[in-house]
C-alpha cells in the first residue's frame, strides 16, 4: 500500500491535516457548535477512518477495570461529579455528549487561555510559572484532539474536562503541591501520545502473532488505569471537599510515586511498540511525531491563567489606598537654581551614591520647603530607572488617609510592585489569598512583605522617600519608625535598600531614631553652618527676585521700584520659603501699586509666617464669614468641594428646602471668588476641592488654650478657633441638611459626607442634652424612620465596621457615643436600656464597648439596667470581649470597675478570652489591666489551641510580650493544635524582636517541633528571615540537619525558596550537610537549580563539596533541573565545572538536551552544543531525534 493510503487509516494524522489552524483569531471557532455538527457528517474518505465504535475502547475497559476496586469506585464516582459540577454530565456508563462537551471544555479552557506567558499589570509585566505553563499547553492540545468529532472515547473525553478543572482548581488552591503540578504536566502531555500509539500501532499492517497484541492492548490498559486514577485523585484532593478530605488518607499525597509508576508502565509499552518497526511504519511514526511536535508547539508560550493575572491585578489594587501620585503633584516646584546645595551636600551625595543601603534624615522647620525637596528628589534627581526604583509618600494632616503609616507602606509597595512586578512572588501572592482586603489593615502583615520583597535577590536598588513624618499619626509613626530602626542595623550586605525622611526637629521624632543616631547623618534645612546657610540665603534669593520679577511685569513696576522692593525683601532675617510666598502674595494682592504705597507696604511687611497669616486675615471683608469658613475646612473629615462648601456657607437653620438654600448659595464658579475675598491666600482650591495653604495654617488658628473665645473679635486670629466649636458648626450643617435631605431626595450635594460624619462632628461638638441639635440628632437614630433611611443607608454602604440597619432605639446613639442623646433618651423611662438590635443581637453597651464611647458607657452603667456580661447572638462576644479587642482601655476599667464580668470567659465562634483579643491585637494597655486584676488565665486557650502568647508572638507585639514574660507565669512551651509553640509562630512571621525576648529568658526549646516536625530555624529560613535565623544560630543549639517531615532540613529550605543570604549563613556555619536529601531526594543544589537561583548555586559550588551528580527519585540532577526550568545561567555554572555528565538521563529516559529541546530554550542548547559532549543523536524514549 502506498504511504499517502496508509497514512489514511491514522485518525490522529487525518485531524492534524483537516482541523482549522489554531491560532488567537480562530481558537473559539472550532469549538461552536455549528462546527461540531458539521463534523459529525460522514465525509467522502470515512471509509478509511476507523472510529472508536468500530474497535475496542481500551480507556473505557482501563475505567472499568479500576471500578471494581470499591474504594478506587468511589473516587471515580466523586471525580465524575466534580467535572459534572464544571458543567460536563456524564452518563452511568461514562458516556458524554459531544457537543455539549465541547461548548463545556470552551469555558472551562478559556479559563487557562491568555495571550502572553507574561502577567500585565498598566505597562507592567510578571512571569508566571513555565511547568504551570506547559501543563496548560498541554491540555490545550488535548482539547484540540478530542474535540475532532470522532477521534476520543468517552473516557478521553472525561479526562480531558478533567485535567481542566484540575489545573483551575490548582492555580485557586492556596497550598499548591509542586509535585502534583509535575503530575498535571506529565499526565497531560502523555495521553496526546497515547493517542498517537493507538492509532500508529492497533491498526498496524505488521504482521504480528494474536498472544503480542493481547499482550501489547493489555500493557496500554494497565498504563490507561494508572492515568485515570491519579486524574482522579488529583481532583478528589485539589476539590478538597468533605468527600476528598475523607480520601485523603486513600490518596495520600504520594505523586511521585504515582507519576513514576506511569513513566515506568510508559516505558513498558514502548518495547512492544520498537517491535512494530517496519520501514513503512517508522515513517509514519516520525511523520505524525512531527504533526504532534507542531500541535505542540502552536500553543507553546502563548498560554498563561487568567486567574493567576487576576491575583496579581487584585492584589496591587488593594494596595492603592490613596492617591499618592496626585497628592505630591499638588506639591509646588522648586524654583530654577534652588534645592542644589541640598543635592551638592557630602551627606546626600554619600546616600545616594553608595552600593550598600543607607538611611538620611532631613529636618527642617514649618515653612522651609521640605515637600517642595522631596518632590524635586522624586521627579528630578533620583528618578527610576532600569536599575533603581524610587517610591515616595508624603505625609499631610489635612487629609485623613494621608497620615496613616499603614497606609504609606502600602503607597510604597504598590509602586514597588509596579517598577519591579518580578517581586510579586508565590509566598506574597499567597499571603493575599489567606488576609484577603484585612491584609491592608495589618502593618505588620505589609512591613514583612516590604523586607521580603526588598531582600530579594531580583530587587535592584530601592530608594524610599518619605516626606513629614511629623504629619503622621502618633501611634503609627512609632510604629513606623521602630520598624525602619530595626531593619537597619540588620540590613544585609547585598542590600540597596534606601530610606530619606524628612521632618520637623521635634524631640519626639528625634527620639524615635535614638538607636540609629550614630550612624544616621542628619541634614537641617535651616543650615547647620555658615557656608550652609549662605547657600540656602543664596536660593531663597533666587525665589525672591523671580517672584518680585512676576510681580513688577503684572504690576508694571518701574525699574527702582522693582529693585526698592528687593532690597528691601532681602534684608529681612530669618526668611523660610513660605514666609516669601505668603508675603510677595500679600504684596502682589495690594489694591494701587503706587511707589508712596510700596513704600508703607515694606514698612509692615511681616516678620514671620504667623504675622503674615494675621494680616492677611485681619485685612478680610467679613470676619464673621471668613471664622466660619475656617471651622468647616479645618473640622471637616476629608477635602470639601467647591459645590459642598458653597452649600454648607448658605445652609442656615431656618431653611426647610431646596429653594431655601438655594436663595444664598453661590455658583461654584464664583464661590471661588468668594473664597479669596473672604480668606485671602489662607486657602486654596486643587481640583476642586479646598485646602488650607499649609499645614502650618491649622497650627496657628486652632486654639489650644480652653477657655470662652470671642467669635466676633476682629483680631488676634492666632489659636482663635476651638475644635468643639468648629465641629459644631458642621455638625449643625449636616443635620440641618439631613433633615432637609429626607423630605427632598434630589438634594444630594452634601448628601454623602452628611450621612457618614454627620455623628462624628455632634460627638465632637459636645452638645448638651436640652440643646435644639440634640433633638434633632435624636430624630436622625429613630429606627425605621424616613429621616434614619436617609442617611443610614450611605452610611452602611461606605464605612467598613459595623452597623446595624434594625437596631433598638438607644444602639445608634450608643454606637455612635453621642452622650447627649443617650442622656437625652435616658430621661425617657420608657426607652429600654438593655434590648438587642435585630441584626447583630447587641445591646446598647456591647456597641457603646465595640466603639470605645467611655462616657456613654458610664451613664449606661449607672442606670443600673444593664448586663455589663451580656453576650450577643452574633459571635457570643461579651462588652469586655469587645472592648479588650479593639483596644478601648478607658472602657475596659469601667467595665472591670463593676465586678460583674468574666475575665475569662470565651466567645462561642474563636474560645478566645479578652485577653487573648487584645494580646492578639497589640492592646498593652488593655493587657496591663486585665494583668492587674491577678485573675486572668493566662494560659487559656482557644478553638485552635492557641494562648495570648501566642497571639502576640504571631503579630508582632513586642510590648504585650514583654508584659506577659513579667508575670513569669507564661508557658513558654505551649502548643497549638498544630504543634506550634510562641518562638515557632514568632520566627515563622518575622518578629525578631520578640524572638530576641523569648531567647533571652533562656527557658526556650529551640528544637520544639510542630506537627509538621519544624522547629524555629525552620521556620524561620522558610519564610527568608535571615535576622532570626542568625538570632538563632547565635545560641549554639539549634540542630542544622533537624528536618520536618517531608526530609527538608534549613538548608533545603532556604535553597528552594532563595533565600541567598540565609544560604549564606548556614555554609558559614560549616556545620551543613550538603548532601542531606528530602523524601523526594533532592538536595540543596537540585532545590536551588529547580528554582533558579544562581546565586545560591554558586555559594553551593563555591563549597566544592556538593555531589553534582545527586539525583531525587526520578534521577534528575541538578542540570536536568537547570535545563527544565530554563536557566541558562545555571546551566552555565554547571557546566564551567566540567563535572557533570551530559548523557545522564532520568527515569523518563530524558537527557538535559531533550528537557531543553523540549522547553524550546535556545540559550541551553546552544551551551550544551559547545561542550561537544552531547550526543547529537540522542533520541527520547519514543526513539524520535531530541534536535529535530
Amino acid at each position: 500500500m502506498h504511504l499517502s493510503s496508509r497514512l489514511k487509516k491514522h485518525r490522529v494524522f487525518k485531524w492534524l491535516q483537516t482541523r482549522p489552524e489554531v491560532g488567537p483569531e480562530n481558537t473559539n471557532d472550532i469549538l461552536q457548535p455549528s462546527s461540531i455538527n458539521a463534523s459529525t457528517e460522514p465525509r467522502e474518505d470515512s471509509e478509511d477512518v476507523t472510529t472508536p465504535a468500530e474497535s475496542e475502547d481500551l480507556w473505557a475497559k482501563a475505567r472499568q477495570r479500576l471500578a471494581e476496586d470499591k474504594k478506587m469506585s468511589l473516587i471515580l464516582e466523586e471525580a465524575s461529579r466534580i467535572v459534572e459540577e464544571s458543567g460536563l454530565k456524564i452518563g452511568s456508563n461514562g458516556a458524554a455528549d459531544y457537543q455539549q462537551l465541547h461548548i463545556s471544555l470552551d469555558a472551562r479552557v478559556e479559563e487557562l487561555k491568555q495571550k502572553e506567558l507574561v502577567i500585565q499589570i498598566d505597562d507592567h509585566y510578571i512571569k508566571v510559572r513555565e511547568q504551570l505553563v506547559r501543563a496548560i499547553r498541554n491540555v490545550l492540545v488535548l482539547k484540540d484532539l478530542v474535540t475532532a468529532a470522532a477521534s476520543a472515547s468517552p473516557p478521553v473525553a472525561i479526562i480531558c474536562a478533567g485535567m481542566t478543572v484540575s489545573l483551575i482548581l490548582f492555580i485557586r488552591a492556596a497550598d499548591q503541591e509542586e509535585s502534583l503540578l509535575e503530575g498535571l504536566e506529565q499526565t497531560s502531555g502523555l495521553i496526546p501520545r497515547l493517542r498517537m500509539t493507538e492509532d500508529l500501532y492497533l491498526n498496524s499492517d505488521a504482521k504480528v502473532a494474536d498472544d503480542f497484541m493481547e499482550k501489547f492492548k493489555e500493557g496500554l490498559v494497565s498504563l490507561y488505569c494508572q492515568v485515570l486514577e491519579f486524574q482522579a485523585r488529583s481532583l478528589c484532593f485539589l476539590r478538597k471537599n468533605a468527600f476528598s478530605r475523607m480520601t485523603r488518607n486513600m490518596v495520600n499525597d504520594k505523586w511521585n510515586e504515582s507519576i513514576d509508576r506511569i513513566m515506568t508502565q510508559e516505558t513498558e509499552v514502548q518495547k512492544f511498540t520498537r517491535l512494530f518497526d517496519t520501514a513503512e511504519g517508522k515513517q509514519d511514526r516520525e511523520r505524525i511525531s512531527q504533526d504532534f511536535e507542531k500541535a505542540f508547539e502552536k500553543h507553546r508560550l502563548q498560554q498563561t491563567t487568567s486567574y493567576q493575572y487576576e491575583k496579581a491585578k487584585r492584589f496591587v489594587q488593594l494596595l492603592n489606598v490613596c492617591p499618592y501620585v496626585d497628592r505630591k503633584d499638588r506639591i509646588d516646584n522648586r524654583v530654577p537654581g534652588t534645592c542644589e546645595w541640598f543635592t551638592n551636600h557630602t551627606y546626600f551625595q554619600e546616600w545616594s551614591q553608595t552600593d550598600s543601603s543607607g538611611l538620611l534624615w532631613v529636618s527642617a522647620d514649618p515653612g522651609c520647603g521640605k515637600s517642595v525637596l522631596s518632590k524635586y528628589l522624586v521627579d528630578g534627581v533620583l528618578p527610576s530607572s532600569r536599575k533603581r526604583t524610587v517610591c515616595y509618600f508624603f505625609f499631610r494632616d489635612d487629609y485623613p488617609d494621608q497620615r496613616r503609616s499603614i497606609n504609606a507602606l502600602a503607597s510604597i509597595l504598590r509602586q514597588l510592585f509596579l517598577a519591579q512586578p518580578l517581586l510579586i512572588s508565590d509566598s506574597v501572592l499567597k499571603q493575599h489569598d489567606e488576609d484577603g482586603e484585612k491584609l491592608i489593615e495589618s502593618f505588620h502583615a505589609l512591613w514583612n512583605i516590604f523586607k521580603s520583597v526588598t531582600a530579594s535577590s531580583d530587587s535592584n536598588e530601592i530608594i524610599c522617600v518619605v516626606d513629614a513624618l511629623d504629619e503622621c499619626q502618633e501611634d503609627e509613626r512609632k510604629q513606623l519608625m521602630e520598624a525602619i530602626t530595626d531593619l537597619y542595623p540588620r540590613k544585609k550586605d547585598n542590600q540597596k535598600l534606601k530610606f530619606l525622611l524628612t521632618s520637623r526637629p521635634y524631640d519626639r521624632i528625634r527620639e524615635d531614631f535614638r538607636e540609629l543616631q550614630d550612624q544616621m547623618p542628619t541634614i537641617h534645612l535651616s543650615g547647620d553652618g555658615e557656608v550652609e546657610s549662605k547657600a540656602i540665603s543664596r536660593e531663597i534669593a533666587l525665589v525672591i527676585a523671580k517672584r518680585v520679577g512676576d510681580i513688577s511685569i503684572r504690576k508694571h513696576l518701574e525699574q527702582h521700584e522693582q529693585q526698592f522692593l528687593l532690597e528691601k525683601l532681602t534684608e529681612i532675617k530669618s526668611r523660610t520659603y513660605l514666609w516669601v510666598a505668603l508675603t510677595l502674595d500679600y504684596i502682589q494682592a495690594l489694591d494701587g501699586f503706587s511707589k508712596g504705597n510700596v513704600r508703607e507696604t515694606l514698612h509692615n511687611i511681616p516678620r514671620t509666617v504667623y504675622d503674615a497669616y494675621d494680616k492677611i486675615l485681619t485685612k478680610s471683608k467679613d470676619h464673621s464669614k471668613a471664622r466660619r469658613l475656617l471651622h468647616i475646612v479645618l473640622a471637616a473629615e476629608r477635602p470639601l468641594s467647591v459645590e459642598e462648601l458653597s452649600l454648607a456657607m448658605a445652609l442656615k437653620r431656618e431653611d426647610q428646602s431646596l429653594d431655601d438654600i438655594q436663595e444664598s448659595m453661590e455658583p461654584a464658579n464664583r464661590f471661588k471668588s468668594t473664597l479669596r475675598n473672604i480668606c485671602g491666600l489662607m486657602l486654596v482650591v486643587v481640583d476642586n476641592k479646598v485646602y488650607l495653604l499649609h499645614q502650618t495654617v491649622k497650627e496657628f488658628l486652632i486654639q489650644k488654650l480652653s477657655g470662652p473665645v470671642d467669635l466676633l473679635s476682629t483680631g488676634n486670629w492666632m489659636h482663635s478657633l476651638p475644635v468643639t466649636e468648629s465641629n459644631k458648626v458642621l455638625a449643625e450643617i449636616c443635620t440641618w441638611y439631613l433633615d432637609i435631605a429626607s423630605r427632598e431626595p434630589s438634594l444630594d450635594v452634601l448628601l454623602n459626607y452628611s450621612a457618614v460624619y454627620w455623628a462624628n462632628h455632634f460627638r465632637k461638638a459636645s452638645f448638651c442634652p436640652q440643646d435644639r441639635m440634640t433633638i434633632l440628632a435624636d430624630r436622625l437614630c429613630i429606627p425605621e424612620s424616613k429621616l434614619f433611611d436617609t442617611w443610614a443607608r450611605i452610611y452602611k454602604s461606605r464605612q467598613l465596621e459595623f452597623f446595624s440597619m434594625k437596631p433598638a432605639r438607644l444602639s445608634i446613639p450608643a454606637s455612635f457615643g453621642l452622650e447627649a442623646v443617650v442622656q437625652h433618651l435616658l430621661k425617657d423611662c420608657s426607652v429600654e436600656v438593655d434590648i438587642q438590635d435585630l441584626e447583630y443581637g447587641r445591646t446598647p453597651l456591647l456597641w457603646a464597648s465595640a466603639n470605645g464611647h467611655d462616657t456613654v458607657i458610664s451613664l449606661l452603667l449607672e442606670t443600673g439596667k444593664v448586663d455589663p456580661s451580656f453576650k450577643d447572638s452574633e459571635w457570643g462576644r461579651t462588652p469586655l470581649s469587645w472592648a479588650s479587642a479593639n483596644g478601648h482601655d478607658a472602657v475596659v476599667s469601667l467595665l472591670l470597675e463593676t465586678g460583674e464580668v468574666d475575665l475569662n470567659f470565651k466567645d462561642s465562634e474563636w474560645g478566645r478570652t479578652p485577653l487573648s483579643w487584645a494580646s492578639g491585637n497589640g492592646h498593652d494597655a488593655v493587657v496591663s489591666l486585665l494583668l492587674e486584676t491577678g485573675n486572668v488565665d493566662l494560659e487559656s486557650k482557644d478553638s485552635d489551641g492557641r494562648t495570648p502568647l501566642s497571639w502576640a508572638a504571631a503579630k508582632g507585639h513586642d510590648a504585650v510580650v514583654r508584659l506577659l514574660l513579667e508575670t513569669r507565669n507564661v508557658d513558654l512551651e505551649s502548643k497549638d493544635s498544630d504543634g506550634r509553640n510562641a518562638l515557632s509562630w514568632a520566627a515563622g512571621e518575622g518578629c525578631d524582636t520578640i524572638v530576641r525576648l523569648l531567647l533571652e529568658t533562656r527557658k526556650v526549646d529551640l528544637e520544639s517541633k510542630d506537627s509538621d516536625s519544624r522547629n524555629a530555624l525552620l521556620w524561620a529560613t522558610r519564610g527568608g528571615h535571615d535576622t532570626i535565623v542568625r538570632l538563632l544560630l547565635e545560641t549554639g543549639k539549634v540542630d542544622l540537619e533537624s528536618k520536618d517531615s517531608n526530609g527538608r532540613d534549613a538548608l533545603s529550605w532556604a535553597a528552594r525558596r532563595g533565600h541567598d543570604t540565609i544560604v549564606r549563613l548556614l555554609l558559614e556555619t560549616r556545620k551543613v550537610d550538603l548532601e542531606s536529601k528530602d523524601s523526594d531526594g533532592r538536595d540543596a543544589l537540585l532545590w536551588a537549580a529547580r528554582g533558579g537561583h544562581d546565586t545560591i548555586v554558586r555559594l553551593l559550588l563555591e563549597t566544592g563539596k556538593v555531589d553534582l551528580e545527586s539525583k531525587n527519585s526520578n534521577s534528575r540532577n541538578a542540570l536536568s533541573w537547570a535545563a527544565r526550568g530554563g536557566y541558562d545561567t545555571i546551566v552555565r555554572l554547571l557546566l564551567e565545572t566540567g563535572k557533570v555528565d551530559l548523557e545522564s538521563k532520568d527515569s523518563n529516559g530524558l537527557d538535559v538536551l531533550s528537557w531543553a529541546t523540549r522547553g524550546g530554550y535556545d540559550n541551553i542548547v546552544r551551551l550544551l552544543l559547545e561542550t561537544r559532549k552531547v550526543d547529537l543523536e540522542s533520541k527520547d524514549p519514543s526513539d524520535r531525534d531530541v534536535l529535530l
